[in-house]
C-alpha cells in the first residue's frame, strides 16, 4: 500500500503494483509505503486512509494464474504462504488444478478484499491491461500533482520469466478458471479471453 498526499494505492498482487510504485517515484510524488505485520499487500480492511482517494488495479484472472506461477517459479515458493504451501508445483497445470480445488474463486475474492464489494467499492478501480493510462487517470482524479511524462517513460518492472517458464492453457483449463472466477469476470467485464 502506498499513501500519497491525496490518495492511497492498494496493491493487489500480480496487477502491476511494482511498476506503479516505480512510476509514482519517478513522477516526483512523495509517498509512504505501508507494510502491516510483514504483509506488503494489506487490503482495504487494513487501509488507514478512508478519507483519501483510494485506487487499485484488477487483472484478467487467467493472466493472474499464469503470472503468479511464473513469478513463483523464478523467485521460489513461500512455505509460509498457505496457497504456495498447498498448491506449489513445477507443472503449471498441476498448480492451476490445485488452486481451483483448494482455493476456488481466489482472484475474485482477492479483488473484493482490496476494492470492496460492488455496492461499496473504492473510488477508482483501473485495469492492468490499461495500467499506464489508468494510473494517470487515478492520480489526476485524486488531485495529485505529478510529472506525467515521467510515468509514461517508466520501463516495465518485475516482469515474469515467460520464456523460461512456459504456462500454456488448454481451452478446458481456461473454461474451468472462468467458472471458478465467474464473479470477477462478470464484475470487471473480463468476458473475452
Amino acid at each position: 500500500m502506498l499513501i500519497l498526499k491525496n490518495s492511497c494505492f492498494l496493491h493487489i498482487p500480480k496487477t502491476g503494483g511494482t511498476w506503479v510504485k516505480e512510476a509514482i517515484k519517478l513522477s516526483g510524488l512523495q509517498y509512504e509505503e505501508v507494510v502491516i505485520g510483514g504483509n506488503h499487500h494489506p487490503g482495504l480492511s487494513q487501509c488507514p486512509c478512508v478519507d483519501k482517494y483510494r485506487f487499485a488495479f484488477v487483472r484478467n484472472p487467467i493472466d493472474i494464474y499464469r503470472s503468479y506461477w511464473q513469478y513463483k517459479m523464478g523467485s521460489g515458493w513461500d512455505i509460509m504462504n498457505p496457497l504456495d504451501k498447498s498448491c506449489c508445483s513445477a507443472n503449471f497445470h498441476v498448480f492451476v488444478e490445485n488452486v481451483l480445488q483448494k482455493y476456488p474463486g481466489i482472484c475474485s475474492k482477492t479483488f473484493d478484499a482490496f476494492v470492496g464489494t460492488a455496492n461499496c467499492e473504492i473510488e477508482y478501480i483501473g485495469r492492468y491491461e490499461e495500467l499506464l493510462e489508468n494510473l494517470v487517470v487515478a492520480l489526476h482524479r485524486a488531485g495529485e500533482f505529478f510529472d506525467e511524462e515521467a510515468i509514461r517513460r517508466c520501463p516495465p518492472q518485475n516482469v515474469s520469466e515467460k520464456k523460461r517458464f512456459c504456462a500454456d492453457f488448454t481451452t478446458a483449463l481456461k473454461d474451468r478458471i472462468r467458472e471458478s472466477e465467474k464473479d470477477g469476470f462478470k464484475r470487471f467485464y473480463y468476458n473475452i479471453v
